[in-house]
């Protein structure tokens, strides 16, 4: 069994490592593409007072733990995020089909929170959708990012473009961040 400082070193990524480096980054616009039930998007909004945050869920029910009761997730994100009614947009709803409701160059950055399983075969396709919406200098941030490293191999990224999170003299452990380059 893990110790509750092995547990935060681990899963305290939301709390601790994303907020903090989005404010350490001056990031205000930014987009996370898996809301689920909202938390990471309340810590990063919680933390940073400009940021303006849309998030987008399909919010369907799917096979797995985390996702059988989706609509849970759904009502627990809107309950969630309401204080921040103001700097929030979410949207239900295939983030494939929605990605023309944005324009090119429109976000600091993209948190990349798409690891179900029936998103294995769609990374590639997923990541180039959204990859011109960030704009030059700004970047792709996920958890996780091994998982799917060949994907992202393939659309032109190197071993060295992956870049850990750092928040003062802290490195995340499961955070990383590619730079876009236009």
């Amino acid at each position: 069994m893990r110790s509750i400082i092995e547990w935060f070193k681990y899963k305290g990524w939301f709390i601790f490592d994303l907020p903090y480096f989005i404010r350490e980054k001056e990031y205000t616009i930014g987009l996370e593409l898996g809301a689920k039930g909202g938390r990471s998007m309340y810590y990063m909004l919680k933390e940073n007072k400009n940021l303006k945050l849309t998030g987008i869920d399909l919010w369907e029910n799917m096979e797995g733990s985390a996702y059988k009761n989706n609509q849970q997730n759904e009502f627990r994100c809107k309950r969630k995020l309401r204080r921040f009614r103001d700097r929030t947009t979410l949207l239900k709803g295939d983030a494939k089909t929605m990605v023309n409701e944005f324009q090119d160059s429109t976000f600091d950055f993209i948190y990349y929170d798409l690891q179900c399983r029936n998103m294995v075969n769609f990374h590639h396709e997923m990541i180039a959708l959204y990859l011109p919406k960030i704009k030059n200098g700004g970047i792709l941030i996920g958890r996780d990012f091994r998982q799917f490293r060949e994907t992202l191999y393939n659309l032109g990224f190197e071993e060295k473009d992956f870049l850990n999170c750092k928040m003062g003299e802290r490195v995340s452990p499961r955070l990383e961040y590619l730079i876009i380059k236009k």
